[in-house]
């Protein structure tokens, strides 16, 4: 039954916008499957709980039906989104450089190219001057991928090796790879679920977090090149924080940086002896 108020505002919408059609269409309908939980003597239904269940079929189903939905109700509006993108890609400078910095006797820095999507991570030793060497074309890893995102990246010390990672599922969790700089090749080391990542000064010591099945990252790690086992040397058990691998600005010390919204610590390692406590 349409009430008179609703009747009203679709009058009213149709008056306002006349250019846009009113639905013609049902929308799609999530199903009701009601998962019951108790807390504290406290009854809490929730119908949809289903829906985070990302590996059902029944899931991808209705969310294609969603997109369907959406697109055919926003077709006529296909031309002004055209002529939208259009006019920002065209206030935008596609062929660009960010500003270069020093490290080591590197100048890094990251540029894009015109009809390109994704950033070229580049360097060029002692002086801009100097050839340029591509570290990683995020281009070259999006083919064949619908979805591409570059994570870490963070060069060894002796400028050799490169630890970087990448999310091809748009889920926000990075995979782990070290690229030999010297022959362009990735070496045989693949990480999951990674979040940040530390050399240490050896050039052969990674120190990475992962996450925990709620996306936290919670687990601090050693990695060796070369070793196959992987040591975990912290975990953060309190739920309210996340921990962190990061290098010192001067270079001296491996941090495991562990914050929650309101207080952090940090333990501290000397990078030379990364097998140190």
């Amino acid at each position: 039954m349409t009430t008179m108020r609703s009747l009203s505002a679709a009058i009213a919408f149709a008056v306002l916008f006349p250019q846009l059609p009113l639905a013609q269409s049902t929308p799609p309908v999530a199903e009701r499957r009601p998962k019951v939980d108790t807390l504290h003597g406290d009854i809490r239904v929730d119908d949809y709980f289903w829906l985070r269940n990302k590996s059902d079929p029944a899931v991808r189903a209705y969310l294609e039906a969603e997109n369907a939905y959406a697109e055919q109700m926003l077709s006529h509006l296909a031309p002004l989104r055209e002529t939208l993108y259009n006019e920002m890609l065209g206030r935008i400078k596609q062929t660009d450089l960010s500003v270069p910095y020093r490290d080591n006797g590197w100048w890094y820095y990251t540029r894009t190219e015109e009809g390109k999507q994704y950033p070229i991570l580049v360097r060029r030793q002692g002086s801009m001057d100097a050839p340029e060497q591509v570290m990683v074309d995020v281009n070259e890893l999006a083919k064949g991928q619908e979805f591409m995102s570059l994570g870490a990246a963070t060069v060894s010390d002796d400028g050799n090796l490169l630890a970087y990672s990448t999310d091809s599922t748009g889920f926000r969790q990075y995979s782990l790879r070290v690229r030999d700089l010297r022959t362009g090749k990735d070496l045989p080391v693949r990480r999951e679920k990674v979040v940040t990542v530390a050399w240490a000064a050896d050039n052969r010591t990674i120190f990475d977090t992962t996450e925990d099945p709620a996306k936290r990252s919670a687990y601090l790690w050693r990695h060796r090149l070369g070793d196959e086992n992987d040591e975990l040397i912290y975990e953060e058990k309190d739920e309210r924080f996340g921990v962190y691998a990061l290098r010192s600005l001067s270079r001296r010390f491996v941090y495991a940086y562990s914050g929650s919204l309101t207080t952090s610590e940090i333990r501290y390692l000397e990078a030379t002896t990364p097998d140190g406590p």
